[in-house]
């Protein structure tokens, strides 16, 4: 199936799968969840690190946005990275790289992912409430994985622009274990945080705050266990 979009006068056409697919489509151009970070996308002079890409949908719509930005798209689900290769040749979109591979906050080479009913809920962390589970039926699959750090030096990034993340509650150990040198690359920091019993929004906006980064919260109104984190990076010259 195809969704046809017209925006910021371009055609758009996304293939997706199923109503899990259409709803992150739909989250972009209908609910205009991530309206509120249209300008630093426009404004983005840095690479953007679109981790958790899902089939595409982020990267296609920050390279709408800012033809001129150079985007890394990382997607470990293979189904998943079929479709976001589809969907990037399909719209003729150019420096978009991506890459088939989980950023994790450890050196392992591999990780287990997850796999959720729905595309877009599959995880690098083990599901804990029983409603999750249900979703995940035990099914897994094993992966390959790099940290944050090792992706930055392996793509020659010498500042990041903006870093998105929207990996189903992997966020708070990715955060926990970036370090102070990598901090100090990254202007923007967008993250889709995915609250469970033990990881809180408020526990992932203190680490955020603690290395420099102005922190604001746009709570989703169907869910309060989810929602956007923008955060900016005070300590540096956002344009040099």
């Amino acid at each position: 199936m195809d969704k046809k979009i017209n925006f910021n006068h371009r055609l758009i056409n996304i293939a997706y799968r199923d109503d899990s697919d259409l709803s992150v489509i739909d989250e972009f151009f209908v609910d205009k969840m991530y309206k509120s970070v249209e300008c630093l996308i426009s404004n983005s002079q840095f690479p953007i690190l679109d981790i958790g890409a899902h089939i595409g949908v982020f990267s296609i719509y920050s390279k709408i946005i800012n033809p001129k930005s150079k985007i890394i798209a990382i997607e470990p689900g293979p189904d998943n990275f079929a479709l976001l290769k589809q969907n990037i040749s399909a719209n003729d979109l150019s420096d978009i790289k991506i890459q088939q591979t989980a950023i994790i906050g450890t050196e392992e080479k591999t990780t287990t992912l997850y796999l959720s009913k729905n595309s877009h809920n599959h995880s690098t962390i083990k599901p804990s409430n029983n409603l999750t589970i249900q979703q995940f039926n035990n099914s897994t699959i094993t992966v390959p994985a790099t940290s944050l750090e090792k992706l930055i030096k392996q793509n020659k990034i010498k500042k990041i622009g903006l870093l998105k993340m929207d990996i189903e509650g992997a966020e708070f150990d990715i955060v926990l274990n970036i370090d102070n040198e990598t901090w100090g690359k990254i202007r923007y920091v967008m993250i889709e945080y995915h609250e469970s019993e033990s990881d809180k929004r408020e526990n992932l906006e203190n680490i955020i705050r603690q290395h420099g980064f102005s922190v604001e919260h746009f709570p989703n109104k169907f869910d309060k266990g989810f929602g956007l984190l923008v955060c900016r990076n005070k300590k540096v010259n956002l344009n040099d």
